[in-house]
């Protein structure tokens, strides 16, 4: 080819439009936690494609950062090696992966304004075994043609709701926007100090949104989790009937 030709196809090819929708798609930049039953199915098996069918529709939701305010203005906060995604738990004994990320905001302040991920349904609980308060923000993800392929649901860990209500926030039951704010208070007596532990669950159609499916099997909960982990996540145990896994963060654009 001639060199006097270079130029003007760089030129052309520089211009060339994206497909519909192909700028829209998005890659995984980080491993979400899934259960063994997936990792345990082949590539064309029902299962297998029914979780990658939610997982590409339900990664298009991008995430309100927790922190960010109506401005974008995010606090300084720190995640700990103890408190990434993924970490073993509890570190001195690693019999289950971390399936959030933990927020320590500055010195681990307990007066944190915290912020809806996504347009969703408020769910509260109170005297849970893993995080006494929280709250969950729930999201039914469905296809094209509006059938439900599943429920985003993102847990708000270690919060005060004692302190919440008596600021006069009572969110139980109603939906919120992205962005809105959700709580004012974490829980100054968490273990570690206080902190956002930020998880997002991901379930299959017709399942609660507030099961769970996942842990080291202890007490009650061992009757349930009866499948050890599998792929990269080998720790823990499993419910093999519910829900599909944990969302890494990263992959809904928080970090």
């Amino acid at each position: 080819m001639k060199a006097g030709f270079l130029f003007p196809l760089l030129i052309f090819f520089s211009h060339i439009s994206l497909l519909p929708g192909q700028a829209d798609q998005k890659e995984p930049v980080a491993k979400d936690m899934l259960t063994p039953v997936y990792y345990g199915a082949g590539t064309e098996d029902a299962f297998r494609l029914e979780v990658d069918r939610f997982l590409e529709a339900c990664r298009k939701v991008r995430f309100h950062h927790p922190l960010a305010d109506d401005e974008g203005n995010i606090p300084d906060y720190v995640i700990h090696d103890w408190g990434k995604f993924g970490a073993g738990k509890p570190p001195w004994r690693s019999m289950q992966h971390h399936p959030a990320s933990d927020f320590k905001v500055g010195g681990g302040q307990t007066e944190v304004p915290l912020y809806a991920a996504y347009d969703g349904r408020v769910t509260t609980f109170r005297d849970a075994p893993k995080y006494r308060h929280y709250l969950a923000l729930t999201k039914i993800i469905t296809d094209e043609d509006g059938r439900e392929l599943g429920k985003l649901v993102t847990i708000y860990g270690h919060i005060d709701l004692d302190l919440n209500e008596a600021a006069g926030l009572l969110l139980d039951g109603k939906t919120v926007k992205q962005g809105e704010l959700v709580s004012r208070h974490l829980y100054s007596e968490t273990r570690g100090g206080p902190h956002l532990h930020f998880e997002i669950r991901y379930y299959r159609p017709g399942e609660q949104g507030s099961e769970e499916f996942y842990g080291m099997r202890m007490g009650e909960e061992s009757r349930r989790l009866t499948e050890p982990g599998a792929g990269p996540w080998k720790l823990g145990y499993w419910d093999p009937e519910i829900g599909y896994g944990f969302g890494h963060p990263e992959n809904h654009g928080v970090k």
